[in-house]
């Protein structure tokens, strides 16, 4: 068990108090930039429309947070996929998931900690008193914490399976003993619950860093996508890639994340870095000739399809090399600025296309579903699939999305979803045998020794 996880009941407490008197009452000198503070009560937090501002900075911060989107859910979702190997330790790329590997125990947590400052904005915001507070800000503040934690419900679901659903803000870990975990499908009644909220009190327009009704819509897509409800899948992406005026496919292909591009119309949603409040990823992520500690690698049959024309096509872009110590190594090159102020993308609209198309492949609408896929494959400079016929579009749709978000929080989610979590991993590792049990993570052995949690099965 990793040293960070064991000190969880010693620590966690304080870790908590910290961020969340740091999130409310950081003084600011740009988004998401927050100086922790730990001598105001929690009580007194989030009292009036500055501090609530602040609070939600925060709730954004934690999104991208090392334990969460700024590194640990993204190993999370790609590590396990087969793809990329993890050159710190073989445990997640060899899928010998452990209840008691920190791997688990902090993302959770790193997750949770979102929740509980969303929960604190949700309880505290209808109850301010201040004329500088419109009830327009309010609404747009209570919508993004109920988009922020909709999001995270979702993230906790496709990876655990149902959740204990906490709605109350605490200060103390204790007040968190005994709730029990909900069934998949509560977590999920949730999860849509909160995106109805948030649709209904954010506004219609576009901005990359911060929910509005466009981030909620793309975040429905891909819920609906993940519950196969495959009419409003498509319904939901389609008000996505209806509007063609803020949100295109950039050419060519390396355009929306090289060149130093700050922000990228191909971007629906992304948590934006700073010098003071750097990316994990791109420190992680980068080789060692640049600057990098170089922890993930792409594994030899991903940069061969990427590195094929007529697979990757301009997808190779996606991979950075360098010959070191007389051999040529490859990393992902999605996080390469310096200093490291990459964002971690989220939400994209080539996924909007992709799960558009699947749900067409579902609602019998082929030819249309063929439209789609080419739209992605053509910004990648590869020709039209030739693929016809349900399996194959299926398979298409899976493998595009393999190579298209290598570097992103997708593929072990999306080989979950579709039941093909042992296939496609024992054909990239034919030593490995992949039981049923691995679909889910394990529930972090805190959570079920200290917490009273039922594990998943088989761990």
């Amino acid at each position: 068990m990793e040293k960070n996880y064991i000190c969880r009941y010693s620590g966690l407490k304080l870790l908590l108090r910290t961020f969340l008197i740091g999130a409310v009452f950081a003084s600011c000198k740009g988004f998401l930039e927050v100086e922790p503070k730990e001598a105001i009560d929690e009580k007194l937090a989030i009292t009036n429309a500055a501090s609530l501002q602040t609070a939600i900075r925060g709730a954004y911060r934690a999104l991208g947070d090392n334990s969460y989107y700024g590194e640990g859910y993204v190993n999370l979702g790609f590590v396990p996929g087969g793809d990329v190997i993890y050159n710190v330790a073989d445990n997640l790329s060899n899928l010998n998931f452990r209840a008691d590997v920190g791997d688990f125990g902090n993302v959770w947590l790193g997750i949770y900690n979102t929740i509980n400052i969303a929960n604190n904005i949700i309880q505290a915001a209808p109850t301010i008193q201040d004329v500088n507070l419109s009830d327009e800000e309010r609404n747009q503040v209570l919508g993004e914490a109920h988009f922020i934690r909709a999001l995270a419900y979702f993230d906790l679901a496709r990876g655990w399976g149902g959740v204990p659903i906490k709605q109350v803000p605490t200060t103390d870990v204790d007040e968190d003993l005994g709730i029990e975990r909900s069934s998949l499908a509560d977590t999920y009644a949730f999860v849509l619950e909160e995106l109805n909220r948030a649709e209904n009190l954010l506004p219609e327009t576009v901005n990359r860093i911060r929910a509005t009704k466009y981030t909620v819509w793309a975040l429905k897509a891909r819920f609906f996508l993940y519950n196969q409800r495959w009419r409003e899948a498509e319904e939901y992406a389609g008000k996505i890639l209806d509007l063609s005026s803020q949100y295109q496919l950039t050419r060519p292909f390396s355009a929306w994340f090289l060149n130093g591009v700050v922000q990228t119309t191909e971007s629906i949603f992304e948590l934006a870095y700073s010098a003071q409040n750097p990316s994990g990823l791109r420190t992680r992520m980068s080789l060692l000739s640049s600057g990098g500690e170089y922890r993930y690698r792409p594994g030899d049959p991903v940069i061969n399809a990427l590195r094929n024309p007529f697979t990757g096509g301009a997808r190779v872009a996606l991979l950075d090399s360098a010959t070191q110590s007389g051999t040529k190594q490859f990393a992902g090159a999605l996080y390469y600025r310096s200093p490291a102020t990459d964002p971690s993308y989220v939400l994209r609209l080539a996924e909007q296309y992709l799960i558009r198309a699947e749900a067409r492949v579902h609602n019998g609408a082929l030819d249309e579903a063929i439209a789609d896929i080419n739209a992605v494959r053509s910004r990648a400079n590869l020709p039209a699939t030739t693929a016809a016929g349900e399996d194959a579009l299926l398979e298409i749709i899976l493998e595009e999305r393999r190579l298209e978000f290598l570097w992103e929080a997708h593929r072990y989610f999306d080989l979950t979803r579709t039941g093909k979590l042992k296939e496609k991993i024992e054909e990239l590792k034919p030593n490995l045998s992949i039981q049923p049990h691995l679909n889910l993570f394990p529930i972090p052995i805190d959570e079920v020794i200290l917490g009273g949690l039922t594990q998943n099965p088989n761990y």
